[in-house]
């Protein structure tokens, strides 16, 4: 029998569930498909348009990539780890599986992480096929303008989705912080010492 794997990518997308996933792209998946319709209707994307859309990208995203990295070392630098990586004792019907605090924040920072790193990469190498100029290799244009708006609605949903997420990292730091508030001021259990009389 295999070992359940703990450790790398695996581990990253096994402590990641795919309905996280989903509901933190309901939002952008919305306002993408909005930008999109707009300019289906009122304008076009042609190479200019998506020229723009990569160089917003190449503009924010190493900046908010910075921000994280260094919100990710701190958490994992600082703070009582004891405290937030301690499973719980499991009542009836949990899962003793289950990932504790500290796996939930570490795997959202890194997964918000990966999602950077690959638009930045994504952009880049949009931002050097750009700069070769190259006509559209097919007869029919119908398919390049296709590409175009396929390109273009990656982009936007993307630069938007890790934007979005930033808000998952703040819930998750401040309920890393209220842990450690809550720890540090619960009531001191009182001392069973025998009364004077």
């Amino acid at each position: 029998m295999a070992k359940p794997k703990k450790f790398g990518i695996k581990a990253i997308i096994k402590l990641y569930s795919a309905k996280l996933l989903f509901k933190g792209a309901k939002l952008p998946l919305l306002m993408t498909a909005l930008i999109v319709a707009l300019f289906i209707i009122f304008g076009i994307v042609d190479k200019t348009t998506i020229e723009s859309a990569v160089d917003l990208v190449l503009s924010i995203i190493p900046s908010l990539l910075g921000f994280v990295l260094s919100g990710y070392a701190l958490l994992i630098g600082f703070g009582n780890i004891e405290i937030i990586a301690k499973k719980p004792k499991p009542k009836n019907g949990d899962n003793e599986n289950k990932p504790t605090l500290y796996q939930r924040v570490s795997t959202v920072f890194a997964v918000g992480l990966f999602m950077q790193i690959f638009l930045l990469v994504f952009a880049f190498g949009l931002k050097l096929i750009l700069k070769l100029d190259l006509t559209c290799i097919f007869d029919n244009f119908c398919i390049c303008n296709i590409l175009n708006y396929i390109v273009f609605t990656l982009l936007v949903f993307g630069l938007l989705y890790v934007t979005v997420m930033i808000k998952d990292l703040v819930v998750n730091i401040f309920n890393f912080s209220q842990v450690q508030h809550l720890f540090i001021n619960r009531p001191k259990q009182e001392n069973n010492e025998p009364s004077e009389n």
